[in-house]
């Protein structure tokens, strides 16, 4: 009769809740990828970036929670802290809300030039502060988590402020983020597009830039001229980027057919000697083996498989 019922028994048993150290972890990745969508907030917000890129954060942003969520359901977890980690979706929905209503409401322009401050550091503050209470509700190793959250939140916040005064920060995260052509969409029509466009189509198209007396407007349109100067540079940088590609293909032609069969020694030393006399550095370093997002995915996948692999062991041991 026992043996009979013991196998019912086992399924009676409720799941164990999240252990100490996991919820640890997971508040100090919360705090991680909070601050990380503070960070890239910013170069989102030029009006002609197109949907693009913000969709791709905010499919991140979405992902994440929901990855983690038959986690929280099967060991337990407090709903604050399940929506706590909506939060990064949430910075962005905001963002996307602003710049939906900013045509018809022009003093969205003002609230959004203070949301986007340093960092998105309101918004990012907020989530912080949210998440400390909820550690120090729950009071489950709250000083270790205080801890943690302090680490990430002071150099964010020093970076935040010094971001307001060293101005190109914000544009090489833009730069080296959404330069590339692989998130590039093709334009069709009234599509949304995101992509640099050339100087002749810069100066095709009319926009007024002037000065105005209506505060609300003149902030916004000092947006657009800052935008269309990131924009000028941006060009102006691939351009030589393409011309110095272009000019070290042509070298490379004329040393192959000059040299048949060149020697290793005098290769590495020619380049040695061109290594020495660039005048400026290179706008972009090569680069081998995997990407940084590549393998910061694979350890989320790897920590989520080994926490479910334990979990179902833990309910077949009990």
């Amino acid at each position: 009769m026992l043996l009979d019922t013991w196998p019912a028994f086992l399924e009676d048993i409720p799941p164990m809740p999240l252990k100490h150290t996991t919820e640890t972890l997971l508040v100090f990745l919360l705090g991680t990828a909070t601050v990380v969508t503070g960070i890239i907030i910013p170069s989102l917000t030029a009006p002609d970036m197109g949907i693009a890129p913000w969709a791709i954060v905010f499919v991140l942003a979405v992902a994440y929670p929901l990855a983690l969520s038959g986690l929280f359901r099967r060991n337990r977890a407090d709903y604050a802290f399940r929506l706590l980690h909506w939060m990064p979706a949430i910075l962005l929905l905001l963002l996307f809300l602003m710049q939906a209503g900013i045509r018809t409401l022009p003093f969205i322009a003002s609230v959004l030039d203070w949301y986007t401050w340093g960092w998105t550091l309101p918004g990012v503050a907020t989530g912080f502060f949210l998440l400390v209470y909820f550690c120090l509700r729950v009071i489950r190793r709250w000083t270790k988590r205080l801890v943690l959250l302090v680490v990430l939140f002071v150099p964010f916040m020093v970076g935040a402020v010094a971001s307001e005064h060293y101005t190109t920060w914000n544009q090489e995260i833009a730069s080296v983020l959404w330069e590339g052509e692989w998130w590039k969409l093709e334009k069709d029509g009234a599509g949304l597009v995101a992509q640099v466009d050339s100087p002749s189509e810069e100066a095709s198209s009319e926009k007024n830039l002037e000065a105005s007396a209506d505060p609300v407007e003149e902030s916004y349109r000092e947006r657009l001229r800052a935008i269309e100067n990131r924009r000028e540079r941006i060009a102006a940088r691939l351009e030589e980027r393409h011309a110095g590609e272009e000019e070290s293909t042509g070298e490379e032609e004329g040393e192959e057919s000059e040299e048949a069969a060149p020697v290793v020694e005098e290769v590495s030393s020619a380049e040695s000697v061109s290594m020495r006399e660039v005048s400026s550095m290179p706008s972009r370093l090569p680069s081998s083996g995997l990407s940084w997002a590549a393998i910061i995915l694979t350890m989320l996948g790897l920590y989520t498989a080994t926490v479910h692999a334990r979990t179902r062991k833990r309910a077949v041991v009990c």
